[in-house]
């Protein structure tokens, strides 16, 4: 809850995100996702769990960026392994994390995609703050990471993201819907 996301040292400032927000993010998008893609509820509440429980390895090992992946090496398994240790529904939660890390399922990939999804929802809340270097990050992942999704409906997300105003739902909502009568507005 407390572990920052490492990227804060290349974004320049610090994001609203540590460990535990990203990962309710992702599992909120996963389920989206999952849902969107036609699965059912039942699988789509499976997409959710493990979206929420995708990085618990790094409660241990810490969050690694792009950069520090590239010069590091991490257990991650034997992080789960430990984590584990000692619970009588081990299996169960290893299974989902081995089907989560193979990323051969199309519901495994619905949760990684989803978890892209949420980076690059930071990285645009961040532009709309004026972070000018969430703006670049956004931007090349738009080129380097987008065309890579493996589900339409992340992609779909994305490209909604990109063409809206983070405050155009609630401005709609309570503003343009309501008309006149906006006394929070007008005191």
């Amino acid at each position: 809850m407390l572990m920052n996301r490492n990227h804060i040292r290349n974004l320049g400032n610090i994001t609203f995100d540590t460990i535990a927000s990203h990962s309710f993010h992702v599992a909120t998008i996963a389920y989206c996702v999952a849902r969107m893609e036609g699965f059912s509820h039942q699988e789509g509440m499976r997409a959710l769990t493990v979206g929420l429980i995708h990085d618990l390895a790094e409660a241990r090992t810490g969050d690694n960026d792009f950069i520090s992946k590239n010069y590091t090496t991490m257990d991650e398994a034997q992080a789960t392994k430990d984590q584990f240790e000692g619970i009588g529904f081990a299996a169960d939660l290893a299974k989902e994390m081995t089907e989560y890390e193979e990323r051969k399922t199309k519901l495994s990939k619905c949760i990684k995609d989803a978890d892209v999804v949420a980076q690059m929802y930071m990285e645009w809340t961040l532009t709309w703050q004026g972070n000018k270097l969430a703006e670049k990050w956004f931007k090349n992942d738009l080129k380097h990471r987008l065309p890579y999704l493996k589900t339409k409906s992340a992609k779909k997300i994305i490209r909604l993201i990109k063409s809206t105003d983070p405050q155009d739902w609630w401005w709609s909502d309570l503003v343009d819907k309501k008309g006149p009568n906006l006394k929070h507005l007008n005191g």
